[in-house]
């Protein structure tokens, strides 16, 4: 009885581990195109066809191009467009040969547009005093997409400031960014020395270490986007400390 409770209690734990495998499991796509990327889409089966074969090529079931096969390498290849809506795309295709038999279809290889993004930034704090070590001001990038991205897919993100004009470099002598790779990146401006902080900042797309996939962009470089407006904060002067005299 004891050795069958036991055995029983072995067979949900195992059951529990492989909901929990499954539920943390994620979906990657092998291509992701963002703003203005496109994919070339190859069929290995090119190697087999005769002069006259066709490849034909289907998204979401709608033929979207036939290529004919003349001897050429690559020529049957599909390039997608520039303008994909945002979301999954499937792409499928079929081969005729030139005595107009059919060949079976493709599995289906999927396609991730991206959406579009722009990148906004607000400050907590407009100006504070420069004296006091405890004051900072939190500048707030927050990029907006169409759509919520992904699996594998997140942000990178790039800051850059001025002082009273000057480029500031680096700038973990004026503070620090959180790190933070999700649609919100925070600046901490906790410098003391006073003076007109000016900050911008980028945002790209980049694939996570876990993800096989391959990202496409218009840019070839994660389509970076800059903030729309840069946000200005004033750190005051400290006030001299006084002394005391007698007149």
């Amino acid at each position: 009885m004891k050795a069958t409770f036991i055995k029983t209690i072995l067979a949900a734990f195992i059951i529990i581990l492989g909901m929990n495998a499954t539920s943390k499991a994620q979906t990657y796509y092998p291509v992701y195109l963002c703003d203005g990327g496109t994919a070339t889409l190859h069929s290995p089966e090119e190697s087999t066809l005769t002069n006259g074969d066709k490849v034909h090529w289907y998204l979401e079931g709608v033929e979207v191009a036939n290529k004919t096969y003349t001897g050429t390498a690559n020529e049957t290849n599909y390039v997608t467009p520039n303008n994909l809506s945002p979301g999954v795309h499937n792409y499928t295709s079929r081969i005729e040969s030139v005595a107009g038999c059919w060949g079976d279809l493709s599995d289906p290889f999927q396609v991730y547009q991206l959406p579009s993004k722009t990148l906004a930034l607000a400050a907590n704090n407009a100006s504070y005093c420069g004296g006091d070590a405890s004051l900072s001001s939190i500048i707030t990038a927050t990029a907006t997409p169409a759509q919520p991205l992904p699996a594998g897919i997140e942000y990178a993100y790039v800051w850059s400031a001025t002082k009273n004009g000057t480029a500031v470099a680096p700038l973990s002598g004026i503070g620090t960014d959180d790190g933070s790779k999700t649609d919100v990146n925070k600046f901490t401006l906790n410098t003391t020395g006073a003076g007109s902080y000016v900050f911008s900042a980028t945002v790209k797309y980049v694939k996570t270490a876990a993800n096989t996939g391959v990202l496409k962009s218009g840019d070839n470089n994660g389509c970076e986007v800059t903030a729309t407006a840069t946000q200005t904060v004033t750190v005051t002067p400290k006030p001299v400390k006084p002394t005391i005299i007698v007149q």
